[in-house]
C-alpha cells in the first residue's frame, strides 16, 4: 500500500483522511478496539469545528462548553465566557474519537482494529510495518512507501527507531475517574463550564480538572514527572482528597460515583527528535504536539495528522519519501503550532507555576474586564500563546496587574 498509519486517534485519522481522498492507498492499525474509551478530558476547543469542518448536529458530543470556571489556589473563583461562541465542546472519546474514524473511512481509508504494529526496517531504513494480532503470535510484513506513526506517549515507534527524547521535563502523567452523576444535577451545579483548578495542595506544580458530559463527569488531575519524583505524588490519594475534601469542588462531587479509573502519559515538545526520517513521519501526542499550558492536545494532533498526510501524497506524487523531502513537514507543523509549542513553556512559567502567579490570574482576571477577555480567549484556543504574551507586551499597565 502507499500509506501505513499506526493509531487511529484524531492524529491518525486525519492523516488516513489526507491520503485517502487525494486517491492513494492507506491503512490504519490500531492495537485496540476502534472503539474504546481513552483517558483524556475530552475537552474540544471551538477552533477543531471550524478547521476540520466538523458537523456541529452530529451526535459526537455530549455537551457544548459555554464557559470555564476557574478556581485558584486560595478558592477564589470566576467564569469566564465568550458571548459570541461557545468556548468549545466535551466529549467522550469513543465517540468523538469513532467518529473522525468513519468520516475517514468515507475518504476510501482502511482500519484494522486490534493489531499491533511494530516498525519493520530494513537496511536502515523503515519500509513498512509488522503486525501482529493479539490471537496470533507470529508477524506479518505490511510494506509501504511512507508509515505515519500516531501511537501516543511514549511512542512505540519513536523509541524503537531511536528518536525518542523523554525526560523529567517534557513529560507529564495524568490520573482520572469517570463519575456518574444525575444528568439534572450536573445542569444545576456546574453547567456547560470545563472546571479547572489550582492549588499545589490539590496537584503540585499541575491542576485538577471536573468536565461534564451527560449523566458523566470526568473529574482527573495532571502534572510533570519532574514534580511527581519531587513531592513524591501519589496522583490516585491526591486526586481522593480533592474530591473529598476540596472546598469548592467537593461540595459539587458530594453525589458524584466513581465509575472506573483511568492514567495516561502526556509528551511535550522536545519529546521525539528528529520527527521525521527517511520513509516516515511522526504525528501528534507522539511527536510532542500538546499544550504545555493546559495539556490540550486534540486540536494539535488533528493539524499535525492532517500536515503529515497532506505531505505523504506530495512525497507520492513527487516520488521520493526521503527524509530531505518529509522536512515539509516539520517546517509546516513549525509554522502552524510551533509558537504555541515554544511559548507555552514562558507562558507556564510566567502564570501558571507558581501559586502566587496562579492567584494573581483569577484576582486580575476577577478585577479587568480586558485581562478577563485575554484569558478566556487564551483557554478557550482563540487566540496563541505568542499573541497573548505579545498583547501583554504592548500594555505593562495590564501586565503588572498579572504579575
Amino acid at each position: 500500500m502507499d500509506v501505513i498509519v499506526v493509531g487511529a486517534g484524531p492524529a491518525g485519522t486525519m492523516a488516513a483522511e489526507a491520503v485517502a481522498k487525494e486517491g492513494y492507498s492507506v491503512t490504519v492499525f490500531e492495537k485496540g478496539p476502534l472503539r474504546r474509551e481513552k483517558p483524556c478530558g475530552g475537552g474540544v476547543s471551538y477552533r477543531v469545528m471550524e478547521e476540520f469542518n466538523l458537523d456541529m448536529t452530529a451526535d459526537f458530543y455530549d455537551r457544548r462548553c459555554l464557559g470555564i470556571f476557574l478556581c485558584s489556589p486560595k478558592h477564589d473563583t470566576i467564569r469566564l465566557t465568550d458571548k459570541e461562541e461557545d468556548a468549545g465542546y466535551l466529549v467522550m472519546r469513543e465517540k468523538f474519537d469513532y467518529c473522525l474514524v468513519e468520516r475517514a473511512r468515507k475518504t476510501g481509508a482502511q482500519f484494522r482494529e486490534k493489531t499491533y504494529a511494530h516498525p519493520y526496517v530494513e537496511n536502515g531504513k523503515i519500509r513498512g510495518v509488522k503486525t501482529t494480532e493479539p490471537t496470533d503470535m507470529e508477524e506479518g510484513v505490511e510494506e509501504c512507501d511512507i508509515v505515519i506513526a500516531c501511537d501516543g506517549t511514549p511512542s512505540h515507534f519513536a523509541r524503537t527507531l531511536n528518536i525518542y527524547r523523554g525526560n523529567d521535563y517534557n513529560q507529564a502523567t495524568t490520573y482520572q475517574y469517570q463519575m456518574r452523576m444525575d444528568n439534572a444535577e450536573i445542569d444545576e451545579i456546574i453547567g456547560n463550564n470545563m472546571e479547572i483548578y489550582f492549588g499545589h495542595e490539590w496537584t503540585p506544580y499541575g491542576y485538577s480538572w471536573i468536565f461534564p458530559k451527560k449523566g458523566v463527569l470526568t473529574v482527573g488531575n495532571g502534572t510533570w514527572l519532574y514534580a511527581i519524583k519531587k513531592k513524591k505524588t501519589n496522583l490516585k490519594r491526591c486526586l481522593d482528597r480533592f474530591i473529598r475534601e476540596h472546598p469548592v469542588a467537593s461540595k459539587k462531587l458530594e453525589h458524584a460515583e466513581i465509575m472506573y479509573a483511568q492514567s495516561a502519559m502526556m509528551g511535550f515538545t522536545g519529546i521525539a527528535s528528529p520527527i521525521y526520517l527517511d520513509n516516515f513521519m511522526l504525528a501528534g501526542d507522539a511527536a510532542g504536539f500538546v499544550s504545555v499550558p493546559t495539556g490540550e492536545g486534540i486540536y494539535y494532533s488533528m493539524v499535525s495528522g492532517r500536515i503529515a498526510g497532506e505531505v505523504a501524497v506530495e512525497a507520492l506524487k513527487a516520488h521520493d519519501t526521503s527524509h530531505r523531502f518529509l522536512k515539509k513537514y516539520k517546517k509546516r507543523t513549525d509554522k502552524k503550532m510551533g509558537a504555541d509549542m515554544t511559548w507555552g513553556y514562558w507562558l507556564r512559567r510566567l502564570v501558571m507555576d507558581k501559586e502566587r502567579s496562579q492567584n494573581k490570574l483569577v484576582e486580575a482576571s476577577l478585577k479587568d474586564k480586558w485581562i478577563y477577555d485575554m484569558t478566556g480567549r487564551l483557554i478557550g484556543g482563540e487566540i496563541g500563546y505568542r499573541t497573548f504574551l505579545m498583547k501583554y507586551l504592548v500594555r505593562p499597565d495590564k501586565l503588572i496587574k498579572l504579575m
